[in-house]
């Protein structure tokens, strides 16, 4: 793989480049990290880690998705308990 990578003017290209970017996907594609390791066919979650690279921009962008429907479910119990009074 090192030789058609050198030829194709990417040397940093492995077979590996494409086992991360299939993992990463995986991650994106909301699975579980025991599903990607599953998959993977890792024993180690840590390996499996090495594998996933999601920006900081992903990262924050599930927080916030998480934390926006955490706040909503709050905001729904807080409405039902005054409705209640």
């Amino acid at each position: 793989m090192s030789g058609i990578a050198e030829r194709a003017g990417v040397p940093r290209l492995s077979t590996h480049t494409f086992r991360n970017l299939r993992l990463t996907d995986l991650a994106r594609a909301e699975w579980t990290i025991d599903q990607i390791a599953q998959y993977a066919g890792h024993k180690d979650l840590s390996t499996t880690l090495r594998y996933i690279h999601l920006s900081g921009r992903e990262l924050a962008a599930k927080l916030h998705r998480a934390t926006a429907a955490i706040q909503a479910d709050r905001e729904r119990l807080l409405a039902t308990l005054v409705e209640e009074r």
